[in-house]
């Protein structure tokens, strides 16, 4: 990844502040984001674009952070980042399709920092 490289990000949150905030942190960026206050969106808007990063929030209001994830997993090949305040997504089995997680959603540099490291990851090569 090259200095100022654009990245294209999928932002999963229901809470309208941690959202906004989040957004308008990337976009500063000059990054690319789509914002989606609902698992049904997410996973829609997954199937319609390619993100270098899934920002997703483990508790949503209309289907469950696991039932969101492998669906997002299931229709697309973008690295999905958990947000998840508070808890520990790494001992459970039904988190375990995330790429990584990020336990305090409001440290923006972390959270930059792991979504510039998928940017640069090469998909593994896979030969018979």
């Amino acid at each position: 990844m090259t200095p100022g490289t654009i990245l294209q990000i999928l932002v999963v949150e229901d809470d309208p502040v941690v959202a906004s905030q989040l957004t308008c942190f990337l976009t500063g960026l000059g990054w690319k984001v789509d914002f989606a206050a609902s698992g049904k969106l997410a996973i829609r808007l997954s199937k319609a674009q390619r993100y270098d990063a899934i920002l997703l929030d483990v508790a949503m209001p209309d289907l469950p952070g696991a039932d969101i994830l492998a669906q997002i997993k299931q229709a697309c090949d973008s690295p999905v980042l958990l947000m998840n305040p508070g808890q520990d997504p790494a001992g459970n089995a039904a988190f375990a399709a995330a790429d990584d997680s990020v336990p305090d959603p409001s440290d923006y540099r972390d959270i930059v920092g792991r979504c510039q490291r998928f940017a640069t990851q090469e998909p593994l090569a896979i030969t018979a």
